[in-house]
C-alpha cells in the first residue's frame, strides 16, 4: 500500500514474495496490480472452504470496488451469510472469504466483533481509496509490516517482506536479546528483523490510500478482554461451558476437505476427541507423537481415547538426533527466528505425517491457558488462599505441587515469582551474556507472571498467560504447521468460550488444588476418568535437549538454520 502509483516493477517483487511463502497455500496464486493504482494484493492458497477456482484471492466484489486478501477461517461464516441474504446480499460462491467481504461491505469495522474464528486480512475500497487491516483475537494468525519509502508492506511471514525488498534488512538486537535472555518471541510487536514489526493482535487499522504509508500505523482494539468475574458461581455454569466447547468444536469440523486431530494422552485433546466423537457423531484421524522408550510417552493413554470414542489412531515415532538438528534448522527458517519451547521438531514431526492424510487438524491449544493447566498457577493460588485466610486450601495445592513437580524445584519457583533480581539472575544464569553484545544485554525485562499477595495473583497470572504467552504458542503452531500445509485449527481459542471463562469465579477455573475444574467437571462421566480427573501436568515431553547435548558442534549446526532465515 502507497499513497502514490506503486512501482511497475511491484507484480515481480510480489511473485518473488510470494515464492517465499508457497508453503502457505500451494493450491492457487494471485495477484492484483493495476498501473497507476497506490496498492497491490497477492495470496497464496490453501483451499478448505469451497475449494473451487472462483474463490480464489484476491477477491473482488461483483461491482469491482472491493478487494480483499485474507489469511485463516471464519468459523461461523454459515451463520453469518444467513443473515446476510437476509438483509438482501447475493454470493457467487460458497466461501468463507466472500462472507467476510460482504461482512465488511455491510457493517464496516464492526463486523469484526460478529467473527468468530483466526485471520489476517487487508479489505480495500477502491472508490473511498481506503484500506482496512485486521488481525485475529489471540494472534493465531501472523501479520508482518514494514515500510519501504512510501509504501507500507505486509505479509504472513517476515521473509516474505524480505523477498519484496530483495535484501535482508539488518538485525534487531533488541528482539533477539529478549528472545535469549527471558524467552519473548512472538508476542513482542518487534521481529528479528530491524524495520520489521508484528501488527498487533485484536487490532484494526484504517488507511487513507492517498496519504503518506510513512506516517505511521494508527490501530485500535476491537475487543477486549472481560474486566471483572463474577463473584459467585451459577448452577449453569457448568452446562453453559460445555454448550461453549462443543459449538466451537462443532463450527470448527467445517471444512470441505480432510479433517484430523492432534491427540496427546491429556484431557485437552480428549476432551475434544470426545465431543467430535460422541456429540458431532464425527470419527477422525489422530496424531500422536511419541518416542522410545514408549512407556514414557503418551501414546498408550492417546490409542485408548481414540479407540474409546470411535476415532482412528495413527501413532508418530519422532526423529533420530540427526533428523532432530535438521528439523530444528527448518523450524528457525520457518519462525523466521527462535523460539523458547522445545515441543518445535516433534510437532513439525507430527504435521507432517498428518498432512499425508489431512489438510486441517483440531488442537487443544489454549486450553491451559484460559483454565490455569500449568503448574506455576498452582503458587498464584495458594498466595490468594493465604491472603484470604484459607491455609488448608493453600497448603492442599503446594503438597500437589511438591509432589507433582518435585520439592526442590518449588522454592525457586517461587523465588523467581516473588522477586524480579531473582528472576534478572535467572536469566543470566542460562549464559546468555556471554553469547549476546552489549546492545542485546541491555534489553528490560518486561512484565512477568509475579505473585502478588494482594487476592488476585491467579487472575493476574491468567491474564497474563492468555494475553500474551499464549501468542507466542500460537506464533510456532501457525508457522511449524503452515510450513507443510496444514491448517490447525483450536477450539478453545473461541471467543464466546474465552469471553465466558474470563466471567468466572476463579474457584470453578481451579479448585480444591485442581486446575481445569469447569472442564473436568463437563467431561466427566464422558471422558475416562484416569483422563478426566488426573491432576499430573507432564508437558510435551520429547528427546529435542537429549538430541542437542549429544551431538558435537550442534550450535554450529543450528546456527544455519538462521543463516538460511536471513
Amino acid at each position: 500500500l502507497g499513497g502514490s502509483p506503486l512501482p511497475n516493477d511491484t507484480p515481480v517483487r510480489i511473485s518473488r514474495a510470494l515464492q517465499s511463502i508457497k508453503h502457505r497455500g500451494p493450491d492457487a496464486t494471485g495477484i492484483y496490480f493495476q498501473p497507476g493504482q497506490p496498492f497491490a494484493l497477492g495470496h497464496v492458497r490453501l483451499s478448505v472452504i469451497d475449494t473451487s477456482a472462483s474463490a480464489d484471492q484476491p477477491f473482488c466484489s461483483d461491482c469491482g470496488r472491493y478487494y480483499i486478501v485474507f489469511n485463516g477461517e471464519i468459523y461461523n461464516y454459515v451463520e453469518l451469510r444467513i443473515e446476510l441474504e437476509k438483509n438482501g446480499v447475493n454470493f457467487r460462491t460458497k466461501s468463507d472469504t466472500e462472507v467476510l467481504m460482504q461482512a465488511m461491505i455491510t457493517w464496516g469495522s464492526a463486523a469484526l466483533n460478529r467473527l468468530n474464528g483466526m485471520w489476517s486480512f487487508v479489505f480495500v475500497d477502491t472508490l473511498a481509496m481506503s484500506a482496512l487491516i485486521s488481525r485475529d483475537r489471540w494472534g493465531v494468525k501472523p501479520l508482518f509490516v514494514a515500510r519501504s519509502e512510501n509504501t507500507l508492506l505486509m505479509c504472513s511471514e517476515a521473509k516474505g517482506i524480505i523477498a519484496y525488498l530483495g535484501s535482508c534488512p539488518p538485525p534487531n538486537l533488541e528482539s533477539i536479546g529478549l528472545y535469549m535472555k527471558f524467552g519473548i518471541g512472538g508476542e513482542h510487536d518487534k521481529s528479528w528483523f530491524e524495520g520489521i514489526d508484528r501488527f498487533p493482535i485484536a487490532s484494526v487499522a484504517e488507511i487513507d490510500l492517498r496519504g503518506r504509508a510513512d506516517q505511521g500505523l494508527r490501530t485500535s482494539r476491537y475487543w477486549n478482554y472481560p474486566d471483572q468475574r463474577h463473584e459467585r458461581a451459577s448452577k449453569d455454569d457448568v452446562g453453559k461451558f460445555r454448550h461453549l466447547l462443543e459449538d466451537s468444536v462443532r463450527i470448527r469440523l467445517r471444512s470441505d476437505v480432510p479433517l484430523g486431530l492432534s491427540l496427546s494422552g491429556g484431557l485437552d485433546s480428549a476432551s475434544i476427541a470426545w465431543i467430535t466423537g460422541t456429540e458431532c457423531a464425527k470419527q477422525l484421524d489422530t496424531f500422536t507423537s511419541w518416542f522410545e522408550p514408549k512407556e514414557k510417552s503418551e501414546l498408550d493413554a492417546a490409542q485408548m481415547i481414540a479407540k474409546h470414542f470411535g476415532h482412528r489412531s495413527f501413532p508418530i515415532k519422532q526423529a533420530d538426533s540427526d533428523q532432530t538438528l535438521a528439523l530444528l534448522q527448518e523450524c528457525i527458517y520457518h519462525l523466521d527466528g527462535g523460539h523458547s519451547s522445545t515441543a518445535l521438531v516433534p510437532y513439525m514431526n507430527l504435521c507432517r505425517a498428518a498432512r499425508e492424510q489431512v489438510t486441517v487438524m483440531l488442537e487443544g491449544q489454549g486450553a491451559d491457558e484460559l483454565l490455569a493447566g500449568y503448574s506455576e498457577f498452582v503458587l498464584h493460588s495458594a498466595a490468594d488462599s493465604i491472603r484470604g485466610g484459607r491455609i488448608f486450601s493453600a497448603l492442599n495445592g503446594i503438597l500437589h505441587y511438591g509432589f507433582t513437580r518435585g520439592w526442590r524445584r518449588m522454592p525457586l519457583e517461587i523465588l523467581r515469582l516473588i522477586s524480579s533480581t531473582i528472576y534478572r539472575q535467572q536469566a543470566l544464569r542460562w549464559g546468555s551474556h556471554k553469547v549476546l553484545g552489549p546492545l542485546c544485554n541491555k534489553v528490560r525485562m518486561p512484565g512477568i507472571s509475579s505473585i502478588i499477595m494482594n487476592g488476585h495473583s491467579l487472575s493476574s497470572s491468567i491474564r497474563m498467560w492468555h494475553s500474551g504467552c499464549l501468542t507466542n504458542l500460537l506464533q510456532y503452531g501457525d508457522a511449524i504447521s503452515m510450513s507443510v500445509n496444514l491448517e490447525a485449527r483450536c477450539p478453545f481459542l473461541d471467543y464466546r468460550l474465552v469471553d465466558f471463562c474470563f466471567r468466572l469465579p476463579l474457584d470453578e477455573i481451579y479448585k480444591c488444588g485442581v486446575s481445569k475444574w469447569i472442564l473436568r467437571e463437563s467431561a466427566s462421566g464422558s471422558v475416562p476418568d484416569s483422563i478426566c480427573w488426573n491432576r499430573r501436568k507432564d508437558g510435551f515431553s520429547n528427546p529435542t535437549i537429549t538430541a542437542l547435548r549429544s551431538i558435537k558442534g550442534s550450535p554450529e549446526i543450528l546456527l544455519r538454520g538462521w543463516d538460511i532465515a536471513v
